[in-house]
């Protein structure tokens, strides 16, 4: 089963070596630490996500997680603040 949880961008670059543009970003998982994840760029700039909460899977390579629409990937996200590390339930 995948496991999602609740993270915090801490950084955010272009995605060296990818064949389309995405980034990727050093999401503090709170207790489980930081990792790489990568995300889709969408209408996103990299200055708006870092600081802001984001739902991650971490089964193998850690995704970051969007839903997809005409306009591009859309986040999702907790609507309130929670703690990084927090599983999604």
């Amino acid at each position: 089963m995948t496991e999602l949880i609740v993270g915090r961008v801490l950084s955010a670059d272009d995605h060296p070596g990818s064949r389309a543009p995405s980034y990727l970003l050093r999401v503090d998982l709170g207790g489980r630490g930081e990792r790489a994840a990568q995300m889709e760029p969408g209408e996103y700039a990299k200055d708006e996500l870092v600081g802001s909460l984001v739902v991650v899977s971490i089964d193998d390579e850690p995704i970051v997680l969007a839903a997809r629409s005409h306009g591009g990937p859309k986040l999702v996200r907790p609507d309130g603040a929670v703690e990084p590390g927090t599983v999604v339930a």
